[in-house]
């Protein structure tokens, strides 16, 4: 028996619940149904128990980021995920089954809880997430006791991100590695106690502590998680938002009025049901963030793919992790591109870094996110050529996510390849290359002929070509049978290099292959083009200069290779224009095929970015460092707008433009966004940090207004009009929701970030405002004025903006206006200056204010000052 006392806030009072538990049984599910009851009273202080620190159940469900969901007892038997759902019917929590062979392993439940405790053979599987082993028949078991996976993402109902705040997922161990966080000591496994429970642990931050309540207390269960020595790469749940099917929305028979400015493209019917997405990101920006973006090719490496796939679902969020074997390489691009300093991670050959680079060419991502390299294919010429090695050596994927994360960025050149078919006879062969954009090398002749030999030879049969070591073991013999049988081609061709014919040259010395290389590495790791040290002709080889070697080879000249020779260097250029006469083997970047006669031409595409891993790390981040800055981070959330700094960085800086809606308009149009964004009216453009809230972005909207305001005033502009104008209690509208606009309450405003409820443009509701189309000839007004509206001079009275601002007592604008570069010493007619203006207008605040401002403004802009 055990006791749970809590001590409400209010009221102090006493519970107790008693229960008889056999030992071993899981006592979470008595201390859930006790803080359940508890959450439905005032409050909870003090939560104490004795025996455990928590339940097999892990307790995770007691503080959820989310709604919890009612356990599931009866029904049909539930479907078992083996990757990522991105439906709309996902469930957060879902865990990620992967069949195992852990034999050793025992059921995450229990000998209590579990149904097959005395079958000894009967088949498991595993977490990938979380890394719990039960038996296939327990799962559903795992439901009853509402022991779910750790949240991947978040509801689109709850729209504010603090009240989502990331909490630990703690999981029983029976064995884990390391240290305990709070005492300190290893967590020793005894022999023949398997069954107990030696640690607990968070499959986020990755913390362990023993299973004590001196080292585990009950309130660290609802402590946030600082995500760990990761947290600059993880994806937060908190940024990707399941959003609900959009509602059929009323269309306005009313023909659209032409807008005169801020002009927007309008979408036609149906395209928002044609574009809706499940799922989307609302990203913070931070400067202290590199989130990565993993791509893992199974079929690349033999099993090393799956092997790393899971290694990465585990450490990473899984909606960060994609298996390219099942598509949907686009669609995650799409989803994150908007995320500010996001890398990708390529795990396979160079052929998958390659199939990435084309679909952000596709996507028209600008700039271009950095591309790393994890190599597990087996030539990996461009991974070598990035320091990332040949070939992935079980290295520990938490030291990969560190260099991909350290790594500096630099620039990789993209050459396009145009086929021409040739007017002459048709022979054998294609017209059709592979690829049309090569990335390492572009040849023909002797080795793509070997190539393609292999690539057949693979095709037809692949159950042979199911390791590394064998490929290598076939390519290599391929290798030799064509080596004596070979009739070179390569004279059969003319080649154009910068207008210069080296047909002649080419023919004369009778190679056997010409490679037209973008990056020093070749065929598996040499280097062709070698060393040119002193020689004057050629520059050194770099794969960001914009410029393409051309090499030719003999047959001895290319079995040198393997031992440090290098090719017969022949140009450096930026244009080729090759024509073939007899069909001929070639390849590119690996792809072999046989090319008809044609007419090729190679030009610069563009340059992408890619990630080159540092040789040495120049700082390497202590796990206690990197919670520090996380848990400052989460301190930082939770705190009211103004009460904390970021001395170490500043987020960029958001240009939004500030778009009004009337009250009528949006009782009317509430569900019809594509209607609501047309006939709002265009109030001007205000610069926010990356982290502003709402409460401080609406300084910066009254202030635009004041400014606008007196600037026309100041022009001897008339006052605008009541369309122009906000009303005092005009509200923020959320328009990030798939299937309407939400008003965000006012006294909630410090709870939600501007990037929450808006992408480029923020919405505001004015409630005393009128219903109309849009404004015409409205400029856009900048809540940074220029300083030209600093020093315009009324032509009546000789007053500044800052005269006028100071005569009426406005602080905000006098503050605005001297940050940028307002005159203190300018007089007007009368000879006041605008500190005696606010004295005159008895605001001594504002003219000590102004005074204090006085010395440095007198002394930065003393060529300026003229009196007027």
């Amino acid at each position: 028996q055990f006791s749970l006392f809590y001590y409400p806030y209010k009221k102090q009072t006493t519970h107790t619940h008693t229960h008889t538990h056999t030992e071993g049984s899981p006592y979470g599910l008595c201390v859930a149904y006790c803080i359940g009851q508890m959450r439905e009273g005032d409050g909870l202080m003090m939560w104490v128990f004795f025996r455990k620190a928590i339940s097999r159940s892990g307790l995770q469900h007691l503080a959820p980021v989310h709604k919890p969901m009612p356990p599931i007892t009866n029904g049909p038997s539930k479907e078992m995920h083996t990757s990522v759902d991105w439906t709309e019917t996902a469930v957060n929590g879902e865990h990620l089954w992967l069949e195992t062979s852990c034999s050793g392993d025992l059921c995450y439940l229990g000998e209590d809880t579990c149904v097959l405790k005395t079958a000894k053979s009967a088949p498991r599987t595993k977490c990938a997430a979380c890394k719990i082993v039960v038996h296939t028949a327990c799962i559903e078991q795992l439901d009853k006791i509402n022991f779910r996976c750790k949240p991947t993402f978040r509801e689109g109902g709850s729209r504010c991100l603090r009240d989502n705040m990331l909490r630990h997922h703690w999981v029983h161990r029976r064995r884990q590695e390391g240290k305990c966080r709070q005492c300190g000591k290893s967590f020793q496994q005894k022999f023949f106690h398997s069954k107990e429970i030696v640690a607990i642990s968070c499959s986020w931050c990755k913390q362990a502590f023993h299973n004590k309540v001196t080292c585990f207390q009950l309130h660290q269960i609802e402590e946030p998680c600082s995500l760990g020595a990761h947290a600059g790469v993880i994806v937060p749940p908190s940024w990707i938002i399941k959003v609900r099917k959009p509602q059929s929305s009323f269309k306005n028979s009313t023909r659209r009025k032409k807008r005169t400015s801020f002009k927007r493209r309008t979408s036609k019917k149906g395209t928002d049901e044609s574009k809706w997405r499940p799922f989307m990101l609302k990203p913070l920006p931070s400067p202290l963030m590199k989130p990565v973006l993993v791509f893992v090719n199974p079929k690349s490496g033999g099993n090393q793919g799956t092997k790393v796939l899971q290694m990465f679902m585990w450490i990473l969020n899984p909606r960060q992790v994609f298996d390219l074997s099942q598509g949907g390489l686009r669609e995650a691009l799409e989803l994150y591109r908007k995320v500010p300093n996001l890398r990708i991670l390529a795990c396979g050959g160079d052929g998958t870094v390659g199939w990435i680079l084309s679909a952000l060419d596709e996507l028209g991502m600008t700039p271009h996110p950095p591309v790393a390299v994890l190599p597990l294919g087996t030539g990996n010429d461009l991974a070598r050529t990035l320091n990332w090695g040949g070939g992935y050596t079980d290295e520990p994927v938490s030291k990969v996510l560190c260099q991909v994360e350290d790594g500096s960025v630099v620039q990789l050149d993209r050459w396009n390849l145009q086929v021409e078919r040739s007017p002459a006879q048709p022979e054998e062969g294609t017209q059709k290359l592979p690829l049309n954009v090569f990335n390492n090398y572009f040849s023909l002749g002797f080795d793509a002929h070997v190539t393609l030999e292999f690539h057949e030879s693979r095709e037809a049969n692949p159950e042979k070509f199911n390791s590394r070591f064998r490929n290598k073991m076939f390519y290599a013999g391929e290798l030799q049978s064509t080596f004596i049988y070979w009739v070179p081609r390569t004279s059969f061709s003319l080649y154009q290099c910068d207008g210069t014919d080296l047909t002649p040259k080419i023919q004369e010395q009778k190679f056997q292959c010409i490679v037209f290389l973008n990056i020093p590495r070749y065929c598996a790791g040499t280097m062709p083009w070698g060393n040119t040290g002193d020689h004057r002709d050629f520059e050194p080889q770099r794969h960001d200069d914009g410029c393409i070697e051309v090499i030719g080879f003999t047959l001895s000249s290319l079995a040198a290779l393997q031992v440090g020779g290098h090719g017969e260097r022949l140009h450096q250029c930026r244009e080729v224009t090759l024509t073939t006469f007899k069909t001929i083997a070639v390849q590119v970047d690996g792809e072999p095929c046989r090319l008809a006669p044609s007419t090729l031409r190679i030009s610069l595409r563009n340059q992408a970015n890619m990630v080159q891993k540092s040789k040495r790390r120049t700082s390497v981040p202590l796990l206690n460092d990197i919670q520090k800055v996380c848990a400052a981070d989460l301190r930082r959330l939770s705190a009211p707008p103004d009460s904390f700094s970021v001395p170490h960085a500043v987020p960029e800086r958001l240009r939004l433009r500030v778009n009004r809606i009337s009250l009528q308009d949006y009782d009317r149009l509430q569900f019809d966004r594509e209607r609501l964004r047309d006939i709002s009216i265009a109030v001007g453009i205000v610069v926010v940090r990356g982290d502003c809230d709402l409460e401080t972005c609406r300084l910066y909207i009254d202030r635009l207004q004041e400014v606008r305001t007196h600037t026309d005033e100041c022009r001897g502009l008339p006052r605008p009009g009541s369309a122009h104008r906000l009303s005092p209690n005009w509200s923020f509208l959320d328009s990030t929701s798939a299937d309407r606009f939400y008003r965000i309450d006012k006294a909630q405003e410090h709870l939600h970030y501007v990037t929450e409820i808006c992408q480029e443009e923020v919405f505001i509701l004015d409630h005393g405002g009128l219903a109309g189309g849009p404004a015409t000839g409205m400029p856009d007004l900048v809540v940074e004025p220029n300083s030209g509206v600093c020093s315009c001079v009324c032509v009546f009275r000789g007053d500044t903006a800052l005269h006028k601002a100071a005569s009426q007592k406005h602080h905000a604008v006098c503050h605005l206006l001297m940050d940028s570069g307002a005159s203190l010493i300018k007089t007007n007619f009368k000879g006041k200056t605008p500190v005696e203006q606010a004295r005159n207008a008895g605001d001594q605040e504002l003219a000590s204010y102004l005074t204090s401002k006085q010395l440095p403004t007198t002394v930065s802009h003393e060529d300026l000052e003229t009196a007027v």
